[in-house]
């Protein structure tokens, strides 16, 4: 075996590692959390997971890797997608702006002798310059146009 390929089983193995403590950070952050928000002991929780009280005190500890089927169980007991268990919320809300919302509302504002309109982006709320863009320019929300021929018209306070 070459220097080259040690290194790289080396890498690998550490980069697998530190893959799996991550892993079993979030999850065990996402448990506790869960457990305090719900004002849950680990003992009820573990009920409602239909996992022993010390296996679930593991998991939430970050001291076992669960398997899929524990995972599954966890996701029903709190009545999450495996997405919302285990992606950090913050992480979670920043891909979520890569999903397309619906731009369904026209801001109108009095110009000259008349009235103009604007999108409203669906996400920050504000006035956007231009139609049929694929993001918005203020907060970066990806954008759906496709039912803004149906858009709510918001006329202007007078």
């Amino acid at each position: 075996m070459s220097g080259n390929d040690t290194a790289f089983t080396l890498k690998t193995s550490y980069d697998r590692k530190r893959a799996i403590k991550m892993f079993l950070d979030n999850l065990s952050t996402s448990v506790l959390r869960l457990c305090d928000t719900r004002k849950l002991s680990y003992e009820t929780a573990s009920e409602r997971c239909d996992l022993s009280s010390r296996y679930f005190g593991d998991i939430a500890r970050g001291k076992t890797a669960p398997t899929i089927l524990t995972l599954e169980k966890l996701c029903v007991g709190f009545n999450l997608t495996p997405n919302d268990l285990l992606i950090p919320s913050a992480i979670w809300r920043e891909m979520s702006f890569r999903k397309p919302m619906p731009v369904t509302q026209i801001r109108c504002f009095h110009f000259l002798h008349g009235l103009t309109g604007f999108p409203v982006c669906p996400q920050c709320r504000k006035t956007m310059e231009r139609e049929y863009q694929p993001y918005c320019d203020r907060c970066g929300q990806c954008l759906d146009w496709k039912d803004f021929s149906k858009a709510t018209i918001l006329l202007p306070q007078e």
